[in-house]
């Protein structure tokens, strides 16, 4: 993988071009976001948008500490 940061943006911008009902304000820092917007991207990018609560595991940080 080239650039994993690079082409989860790439995927974020182009899944608020296609849903811009249902943005992504951010790319998290935990493998969801890879899974949904790369892994899953067939399906948003056939019309289906992502629900709720997969934009939330999308845009989630891993809480400070969590590993120290």
């Amino acid at each position: 993988m080239a650039d994993a940061s690079a082409e989860l943006e790439t995927a974020r911008r182009r899944y608020n071009d296609l849903h811009p009902d249902r943005p992504i304000e951010r790319v998290g820092d935990t493998q969801d976001a890879y899974y949904y917007l790369v892994i899953l991207n067939g399906a948003w990018l056939n019309g289906k948008a992502l629900a709720a609560d997969e934009i939330k595991q999308v845009e989630a940080m891993t809480p400070a500490g969590m590993f120290s």
